[in-house]
């Protein structure tokens, strides 16, 4: 479509002139928009929203409503490009403009939260207005305590008094204290929440803090561990936990998701799990092919389960792994690091985590020749996930003897086991 140009130009300028027009505007316009040398602006209004401009100067992109309200011009930031997105921005520019129909100044407003709202209310009003509508549970539980753990001393500040040499601060006594992963992700979690305060500049914004590298981890079992795992499996007393830490490996499921695996979930005949979309990561139904090793394990517990709901059991009658405690806060399997550490320790392998029984279906796909879209889709990784890239190497690893030597390990491994069954 054709830009039209626009005589208008942005409030605020000094006289000096900037270069305006209107367009449909989207994130690739907006990322190929740069501003001349010899201009101080451009400034391209929203075909959709009309209100709506992106202001860009030579060091900034951002999203502003520009609008007359009873006779006066009124104009102001609603946040930055890309921080904010184009539909983002839209959603909020008619929300505001629907406000100053009715004689509202959204300014005003943002002014009161900024100087009344503290930390801890911004947080319950998240969740309640976005965390509890969009997010799984785990999300939910793992944001809470990281803001419980992270920000327990800013809970009582008002958060117009939060700026972005206290977030500078607090990342890097976070680092000290916790690590770099999880400064990083604190900062992100009050990232989002003052984006949903529509606070301006935002404190915790792309511009205050320089995150820590992040290396993916990239741990699986190798060939030469599999019998040893198997053995101690086997050997793991509760059977439970047995079935547990198989079903990991042989689904690839997140951990949460296998503790979390309901009856109605499993369709034995075809041999299929649902996710459904509300404990799914990615928010969309995961569908996990059963292999026969795992159709075999959930026959057997269902068969178990059938017998002690008959039992009048009732804790059996929806979960795969039902808590074993009566007056349990959680009805199902919650915690496994006791049996894991058991098996490690029986196994004598080091710097394994439950998570990477995930990576290591993962990343025999990989060295089978399986492409990245079908290890993402199996895995129930978005399109394009970077979780996914991890397994590119794999694929390209020209020492295909290690490669059969690690895939008739698994065979052995699994035979081994099953002779051992009694």
């Amino acid at each position: 479509m054709a830009a039209a140009v626009s005589t208008m130009r942005l409030v605020g300028d000094d006289g000096d002139r900037s270069i305006t027009r209107r367009v449909s505007l989207t994130k690739t316009f907006i990322e190929k928009l740069t501003c001349p040398p010899d201009r101080r602006a451009v400034v391209v209004y929203d075909d959709s929203v009309r209100s709506l401009c992106v202001h860009v100067t030579r060091t900034s992109k951002s999203f502003y409503v520009y609008r007359k309200s009873h006779g006066r011009p009124l104009r102001y930031k609603l946040g930055s490009f890309p921080e904010l997105s184009v539909d983002v921005a839209r959603k909020r520019a008619m929300k505001d403009l629907g406000e100053i129909v009715q004689g509202k100044d959204p300014r005003e407003e943002r002014k009161a939260i900024r100087e009344s709202v503290t930390l801890q209310e911004l947080f319950e009003r998240w969740e309640k207005g976005h965390a509890n509508l969009r997010h799984t549970a785990k999300t939910r539980v793992t944001d809470k305590s990281r803001f419980e753990t992270c920000f327990g001393n800013w809970k009582a500040r008002k958060i117009g008094t939060i700026k972005e040499q206290h977030v500078r601060s607090k990342h890097a006594e976070l680092a000290e204290e916790r690590g770099h992963v999880t400064a990083n992700r604190a900062i992100q979690l009050l990232r989002r929440l003052f984006n949903f305060a529509r606070l301006q500049p935002n404190p915790a914004g792309n511009k205050a803090v320089q995150f820590f590298a992040e290396r993916p981890r990239s741990r699986y079992l190798l060939g030469d561990e599999l019998p040893k795992f198997f053995k101690a499996l086997n050997d793991e007393p509760n059977e439970a936990f047995r079935d547990f830490f198989e079903l990991a490996l042989l689904t690839g499921a997140r951990r949460g998701n296998v503790q979390s695996m309901r009856w109605d979930e499993v369709n034995l005949r075809e041999n299929t799990w649902i996710i459904p979309a509300e404990k799914s990561k990615n928010h969309e139904p995961v569908y996990v092919h059963l292999v026969d090793a795992a159709k075999v394990i959930l026959e057997r517990r269902l068969k178990d389960a059938q017998g002690r709901r008959a039992d009048g059991d009732e804790r059996y009658g929806e979960w795969v792994f039902p808590s074993k405690r009566f007056d349990a806060k959680t009805p199902h399997l919650t915690e496994a690091k006791g049996a894991w550490e058991r098996i490690l320790a029986r196994a004598k392998i080091k710097n394994l985590r439950v998570h990477d029984l995930r990576r290591t279906l993962g990343s025999y796909q990989a060295i089978g020749g399986a492409s990245l879209p079908i290890i993402g889709k199996s895995l129930g990784h978005g399109d394009g996930s970077e979780a996914t890239a991890i397994y590119a190497r794999l694929q390209l690893d020209p020492v295909r003897a290690s490669v059969n030597a690690a895939a008739n390990a698994i065979l052995l491994a699994g035979s081994e086991k099953t002779e051992s069954q009694p």
